[in-house]
């Protein structure tokens, strides 16, 4: 496997537990990502996903003016200062097994404070749903607000998978009560909404990571007059019947 050729003009990596190669791997191996060295060939590297990985020099960062997306595993004492100097970054995520040291969240705070959305300081995405419990109730909502909601771009380490930071990043936009109270209908095929494609970009529609769960929160919406979910059969029924008590119309979308 070591003998094939990588194309200079590469413009993604990713290592990951599902990456093609992964089960090329002798038994027993170690798979984990631990040295940038050589990175340098690959100066049009737009996307760097190494979820695999503790990388305790980054310096080689330095060489790739391309980098936007970066996904690298890191000791909690690694020199993240090399960051600073990928001017064209628009995303970062840093994994640790403990906690970075104080220095290294200097440098993403720094980051953060330029415009890169750094996955390190996004909430937990159902705490950040209020008023609502569930998420995907939430990112319905948005869905229906989107034209006078302002949504934040959202970008891919890899566009085939549901991206939690993604879903995090959505869930801190807050909804003013105003915005919430011109909500009449409210309709959820389960996926295939513009925010879906925000969290997962190439959604099949196969799997049911987008189904509402809860109704939790769903008052907040004062003037809601129909409510179609499908399926409505995940939903809990007193929620449904409460929801109908009001006055509100609850059926399958179509």
């Amino acid at each position: 496997m070591l003998a094939l050729e990588v194309l200079a003009d590469a413009d993604q990596a990713s290592w990951t537990d599902e990456a093609d190669l992964w089960d090329a791997l002798p038994d027993g191996a170690d798979g984990t990502i631990r040295s940038l060295t050589g990175i340098e060939g690959f100066p049009g590297l737009r996307t760097l996903n190494l979820c695999e990985s503790e990388v305790s020099d980054l310096g080689p960062l330095t060489a790739l003016p391309a980098l936007e997306l970066l996904w690298v595993g890191v000791p909690p004492d690694a020199d993240l200062t090399p960051l600073l100097a990928c001017d064209q970054l628009k995303r970062v995520h840093i994994g640790c097994a403990a906690v970075l040291h104080p220095a290294g969240h200097e440098v993403l705070a720094a980051l953060a404070a330029r415009g890169v959305q750094v996955d390190n300081f996004l909430p937990d995405p159902v705490k950040a749903a209020a008023p609502f419990s569930d998420p995907i109730l939430k990112l319905a909502v948005l869905d229906r607000l989107k034209g006078s909601v302002e949504l934040p771009p959202t970008y891919f380490f890899d566009e085939f998978e549901f991206d939690e930071g993604n879903l995090a990043r959505l869930m801190t936009v807050v909804i003013p009560q105003a915005a919430l109270d011109t909500v009449e209908s409210l309709s959820w095929l389960g996926g295939g909404h513009l925010t879906a494609h925000m969290v997962w970009q190439q959604w099949d529609g196969e799997s049911d990571e987008f189904r509402i769960r809860s109704l939790a929160g769903v008052e907040a919406l004062r003037n809601l007059r129909e409510l179609k979910i499908t399926p409505l059969a995940v939903l809990p029924e007193h929620q449904i019947a409460q929801l109908r008590a009001r006055g509100v119309t609850v059926s399958e979308a179509d």
